[in-house]
């Protein structure tokens, strides 16, 4: 039996601090690395996005993820094909569920 996870006000400020003063370079800061932290699943952070001032912060810390798996990319620290590949299923997960709001990143590979 699943346990109800009530929202709390300051979960907004929790989880973009996290995200902003992540740490570690040899990955990323993600919504299953915070709810893990917290005490929450995935679903519980997505079931949250119908509070306005979680939802801004929600897509803060996607713009987050999405600058740092670039540079990453662009350093050569994080293969850049894949790292397309991930920007691109994320752009198009987005337009399926929110397309007034889907983002446009081109990442381009070079040799």
């Amino acid at each position: 039996m699943s346990k109800t996870v009530r929202y709390q006000k300051d979960l907004p400020k929790k989880m973009y601090s996290f995200f902003v003063t992540y740490q570690a370079t040899d990955s990323i800061p993600s919504f299953v690395k915070f709810a893990e932290k917290a005490g929450l699943t995935v679903s519980d952070l997505e079931g949250f996005r119908s509070h306005r001032s979680f939802d801004k912060a929600y897509v803060a810390c996607c713009q987050i993820q999405r600058d740092i798996l670039t540079d990453r990319a662009l350093t050569r620290k994080f293969d850049p094909s894949f790292v397309k590949f991930l920007l691109s299923e994320d752009l198009e997960n987005a337009g399926k569920s929110d397309g007034d709001n889907a983002l446009s990143v081109t990442v381009e590979v070079l040799p």
